[in-house]
Formats: C-alpha cells, structure tokens, sequence
C-alpha cells in the first residue's frame, strides 16, 4: 500500500507531497529518531521514521551549513520527504538553501511571513530554482507521515504578532505512545494563546523555546505539557547568556531532565512508540545506561546514554 506525506490544512482538503512511492521497505525494529544537531544557537531538528522518510525542522545557520551537510551525509540522506522553516530567522533557515541544493527537497513547509534578509532571498531563490512544492501552512495543518507517525502544526495562533518569533511554528509529534513538542522560537505570548485555546501541548520531550531564552518556557506552559524531558539547543559560551538560569530553574523545580547541545553536543532521542531512549554526541553514541533518578511517575520510559 502507498503511504504518502500529505498535508491537511483545517481538515478541508489534502495536499501530497509527491506521487513518488514510499519504501516498501521500513525499520524492522519501528524505531523512529529525532536527532536535535548541534549547530551551536540555531535549531536544526531531524526526524527520521520506521518507514525511513527524513523529515527536517529548520537548519541552523549559513555558518554551520557544513556541519549540517556533513551530518546528513554521514547518514547517506538523498532526499528530504519534507523540510519546514518554522520562521525565517537566519539561525533557523540560514543553511536552507544550501540543503535544497545538495538535496532532493520533496515539500518545503513555511509560515506566511516575509522577512526581507539574504538569508531569506536566498532560501526562497533556491526553491524557486529548485522548483520545490512549498506550502504556506498555518495552525491546524496535520502532516499525516505514516501510520504510527503524526505532525500538526498547532501553533501560531494568530498572525503577524509584535515580535517574529510568536509568528513561529509550533509542532507536534506523535509516535505511538510517544510525542514531543518543538517549540522553535515561540515566547510568552505564543504560549498563551496556545493556553487559552486549550490546545493539547502534552509531551513527553519538549525542544524549549527560543534556545532557552527567558522570553519563553513560562512555568503555567510547562506545567501543562508535563514533559519527561527538556532539550535546549543552544550555543557554547552563548554571548546573549542563554540558556536563561530562570528557565532552568523553572525545569529543575518541575524535576525535568535538561539536555543540552551546547554541554552533550548532539543529541538523538530514538522512540520505539513506548520507549525513549536519549544518546549524547550524535553518530558517535554508543553506550546506554538508565536515568538514576527518573521523575516521578515516568515508569523507566526514558534510558539516558552516555558515552
């Protein structure tokens, strides 16, 4: 049976990503990865699913597009089943057009927003060049991946907010039993709305907005996603001070792990629909071991790995 990566905007209609065959063949072990690449204060977020569809959520910056490459690479990535830029800061679409050039981009998913830096010319030049489908979704789109693996974009919630990063997509993701939540760059008042319209934000890994930056990760938000886990992609001596100590308080009072880029470089947290287990350093990663104290109430889902 074909399984495509469509998109469907409001539950009005729905849109394929291409009329390309998904691999018959699928991850035996139906595992799914989400590798948060250190590319130091930027985001760049890889999912890879069982049926081995890689799905891209931002790309760091122009000044570490190499590391990026190399990673993909690394990994003999051909293809992205779909990229999404989810707002055009240069520290989340500064290496995007060199993505679409080295590869095969089937969809590319964005905000409406314009946002008239170079960085942003030259992703829209590229896919335009490189005559990518791109879809301008909104909150509510649904990305129906494959069976066990949903997307929505649930947030923003309202458009052209005061600052450009509540105009940020929110995402989430389920696997089976397992789902995370990526915050991107969305701060205080992204937060809630998302509060007030009572959207579902339960997630087992929360990306911590804006590289943990104060404007975002109130302590009302972070109650109600629950998370068993924090990931912070942030940069080593960060000259704006970030992670925010505040924000780590708020985490450490919730007795939320933190795990960090710019302390455990990369991180990959790989769920098997009821499991999540969390490895440092990227391909590098070997060695696994059980979280000592795990947070009340988290039944041994998570392992932590060491190297």
């Amino acid at each position: 049976m074909k399984h495509l990566l469509v998109v469907l905007i409001f539950s009005c209609f729905v849109i394929p990503l291409s009329s390309v065959k998904a691999s018959n063949e699928s991850n035996q072990s139906g595992e799914l990865y989400v590798h948060f690449i250190n590319v130091g204060q930027a985001d760049c977020i890889l999912i890879q699913t069982p049926q081995h569809k890689n799905i891209l959520i931002d790309s760091g910056s122009a000044k570490t597009q190499k590391r990026a490459l190399a990673y993909f690479h690394a990994l003999n990535i051909e293809s992205f089943d779909a990229v999404i830029a989810t707002h055009p800061h240069h520290d989340h679409i500064g290496a995007m057009a060199a993505i679409m050039g080295n590869f095969y981009v089937k969809a590319f998913y964005m905000p409406d927003v314009y946002h008239y830096t170079r960085a942003f010319k030259a992703l829209y030049d590229s896919a335009k060049r490189r005559g990518v489908m791109v879809f301008k979704a909104k909150a509510g789109s649904k990305i129906d991946v494959e069976p066990d693996v949903k997307m929505a974009i649930i947030a923003p919630l309202q458009e052209h907010h005061a600052h450009l990063n509540d105009d940020s997509f929110v995402l989430r993701l389920l696997h089976n039993k397992n789902s995370f939540l990526f915050m991107s760059d969305a701060g205080k008042q992204s937060e809630a709305e998302l509060l007030e319209n009572k959207s579902d934000v339960k997630a087992d890994v929360i990306k911590i907005g804006h590289h943990g930056g104060a404007s975002s990760t109130t302590l009302p938000f972070l109650k109600k996603v629950n998370p068993e886990a924090a990931v912070i992609t942030s940069g080593h001596r960060s000259i704006v001070g970030y992670p925010s100590q505040s924000v780590i308080k708020r985490l450490r009072y919730l007795r939320v792990p933190i795990y960090r880029t710019d302390v455990h470089g990369t991180i990959v947290a790989d769920s098997d629909g009821s499991r999540i287990t969390f490895s440092f350093g990227g391909l590098k990663a070997r060695k696994r071991m059980p979280i000592k104290n795990p947070k009340k109430g988290l039944m041994k889902k998570f392992e932590r790995v060491t190297l």
